[in-house]
């Protein structure tokens, strides 16, 4: 697997902070995939008493994992703290959200402490996918799982394609691929990864709508290395220029290619492996 460009994760958090008033307008396809993740669980026989829902925006996957597990504790993680004021109150007369700000590959968690992870929209924000599934790995408990949906290389081909017509600066995220998805599970020690995909493509009647709703859900470029200027007017016409040359009977089409994913946790992960090593050299 090459190596992932990095993330500027303060521009990220900035991004979807300024998103979360209005992120739930914008987040059709987030909503219908978190709807077929939600549904996945329905072929799991599980009991479980805390789950994590990581990258949790404005709730979702926890409103979901709730309502299917009403005897559970659903945990909400995000790194954009305006997004987890949106979250469902523990209780309809409390104040109290449950959610935790942090970065997800630092999981402020006791270890096997959780009995599902669940993560929708979220992974395509990892620039180092193999610390992110070591700490799933850490905080599930044996015998549980993650499952989750993110998305693929062939996704905003269309917004990829505009750019690439105008320089060859990196204007969208590189996404992993379904299968270095699952060698990186398995180099966690999750077991038994299953991965699938699909492509969902919606369709806008101008270039303004479709940039309207990647805009809405805090879609923008945050790789390290991106052009540090202000796109000038006439790259930017350019830009939606090539992006409405590929409309299909007037219709301006945006690919969308899903990966799911599901691995169990087997009790142990590199990071404990790690810290059991760790304190062996030092006795």
């Amino acid at each position: 697997m090459s190596s992932l460009p990095s993330f500027d994760l303060r521009r990220v958090r900035a991004r979807f902070n300024r998103a979360a008033a209005d992120y739930d307008r914008y987040a059709a396809v987030q909503r219908e995939i978190g709807r077929r993740l939600e549904q996945r669980f329905g072929w799991l026989k599980l009991e479980p008493s805390r789950i994590l829902d990581l990258g949790a925006g404005t709730g979702q996957m926890v409103r979901a994992m709730r309502a299917r597990y009403p005897q559970s504790q659903v945990v909400g993680l995000d790194l954009a703290e305006n997004m987890l004021r949106q979250l469902p109150r523990t209780r309809w007369w409390s104040r109290q959200r449950m959610g935790v700000a942090a970065d997800m590959h630092a999981l402020p968690l006791v270890g096997g402490t959780m009995d599902a992870v669940v993560s929708n929209f979220a992974v395509q924000w990892s620039d180092r996918p193999d610390l992110l599934f070591a700490e799933v790995a850490r905080v599930l408990s044996s015998g549980s799982p993650f499952s989750f949906a993110t998305l693929g290389p062939d996704s905003l081909q269309e917004i990829r394609r505009a750019w690439a017509a105008i320089d060859q600066t990196p204007h969208v995220h590189h996404f992993m691929d379904m299968h270095d998805l699952g060698d990186a599970l398995v180099r966690a020690m999750l077991a038994d990864p299953v991965m699938d995909r699909e492509t969902v493509t919606v369709t806008y009647p101008s270039v303004d709508a479709l940039l309207a709703d990647l805009r809405g859900v805090g879609v923008g470029n945050a790789q390290e290395g991106r052009s540090s200027g202000m796109t000038g007017p006439a790259a930017w016409r350019r830009f939606k220029g090539a992006l409405a040359a590929q409309a299909v009977d007037g219709q301006i089409p945006l690919t969308y290619e899903i990966v799911y994913g599901l691995a169990w946790g087997a009790g142990v992960s590199p990071l404990r492996e790690e810290m059991l090593h760790g304190q062996v050299a030092g006795d």
